[in-house]
């Protein structure tokens, strides 16, 4: 199977099928999983139909087994989006946090960052909280979760309170990137303004390196340069943004591809989608002192990527990354190992899946020698699909 002549050889398909048992427990119509490492294993978490609502479930694998579904949240009022979907996390010591997006107004925008926790492993979750404090009608979302240097439970988000109309209109005002923290009773500590002005609708991503967390996010420039760009929090200020790489893409509108970061020791590999000059790519950078500096990126794609990347560590020399691409008839999901010398793996495809946004995000966790991928199916009978990969195979 050859995905585009620009790759110059063939890709080798991953023809692997595992026992249905290993399938998580999703029904139909569920879309937009995400993942959570655990100690046990990795949570999942999704939207699922019922009725005229939806759901929030997620679901726990120990490396034989998934747990019974549980239910986080139902409403009729979630914001079901492609692009901006809920999330898990987990704080240890049986410590879940969940948020989703949920409408506020009646805008196409208007929506919050709702947050729930669970302190007994999913079983029970508190109540709601609104994650800002702005009161204002508009866009809230693109969550990352992490554990701030004093042990607080934290999340950053893009915040649309300074906006004042909707998505490819020309005037309207900044997006934001702020952060807070919060804490187990669901008291929320003071709102820190990272940037004052970001791409609108590209998620963000988070590291908890050996020297403080660092955000990635796709920034946005005066003269509409949409670049990667990263702040650090290493004791108790966060540091000004930087670029991750000058990728210099100009483009007047939000192309909908955030960063995905994943560390390990001292190093931080950073994978994200541009497309300078309108040549569309899907670029790795690497870091070997927590998110300061980076390498030159390496380029990973074959020539028609689509990018919502994803990436994490194979051992202390490799990572593993995914993204999707266009292939002659029918778009891919496709991995790519990098070594940290700089040396790259054959690209394979792990998946056939839906150009279209219904297929969300794939996102990609290993418990073992597997790798675990999910993502959306379309159609009458689409729901979350997955799959299992031997590390073996790549």
């Amino acid at each position: 199977m050859i995905l585009k002549r620009g790759w110059g050889f063939a890709l080798i398909p991953l023809l692997i099928s595992l026992a249905v048992a290993t399938d998580p427990p999703v029904g139909l119509g569920s879309r937009y999983p995400n993942i959570a490492e655990t100690d046990r294993g990795f949570a999942l978490c999704w939207f699922e139909p019922k009725g005229d609502a939806f759901q929030l479930k997620m679901s726990e694998y120990d490396g034989q087994r998934w747990a019974d579904p549980v239910l986080i949240r139902e409403g009729s009022d979630f914001f079901v989006n492609w692009a901006d979907f809920p999330s898990i996390y987990y704080a240890g010591e049986h410590w879940f946090a969940a948020h989703w997006p949920q409408k506020s107004g009646d805008g196409p925008y208007d929506y919050d960052v709702k947050v729930s926790q669970s302190f007994d492993r999913g079983q029970s979750w508190t109540k709601p909280v609104t994650a800002h404090r702005d009161g204002k009608k508009g866009e809230h979302g693109f969550v990352s979760f992490f554990m701030d240097p004093k042990g607080s439970l934290a999340l950053a988000w893009l915040d649309g309170r300074k906006m004042t109309a909707g998505h490819g209109d020309h005037g309207y005002g900044a997006m934001n990137l702020f952060t807070t923290t919060l804490d187990k009773s669901g008291n929320l500590g003071p709102e820190t303004l990272l940037d004052d002005k970001v791409c609108e609708c590209c998620p963000t991503s988070v590291a908890e390196t050996n020297d403080g967390i660092v955000l990635a996010y796709r920034d946005r420039s005066d003269s509409e340069i949409r670049d990667m760009y990263a702040v650090r929090l290493s004791g108790t200020e966060w540091t000004s943004p930087a670029p991750i790489h000058s990728d210099n893409w100009k483009i007047a509108g939000c192309p909908v591809n955030g960063p995905k970061l994943a560390t390990k020791g001292n190093m931080l590999a950073s994978v994200w989608f541009t497309s300078p000059d309108e040549t569309p790519q899907v670029l790795f950078a690497l870091s070997n002192d927590n998110g300061k500096s980076f390498q030159a990126p390496i380029r990973l794609d074959g020539g028609t990527p689509i990018g919502r990347t994803d990436i994490l560590w194979l051992s202390g020399r490799k990572a593993l990354t995914s993204w999707m691409e266009y292939g002659e008839e029918i778009t891919h999901i496709v991995f790519r190992t990098v070594s940290i010398d700089g040396r790259l793996g054959k690209p394979f495809i792990a998946a056939e899946i839906d150009a279209g946004r219904a297929s969300g995000y794939p996102v990609i966790t290993r418990i073992g020698r597997k790798i675990f991928l999910s993502w959306t199916s379309s159609g009458e009978t689409g729901k979350v699909e997955s799959k299992w990969i031997p590390v073996s195979k790549l």
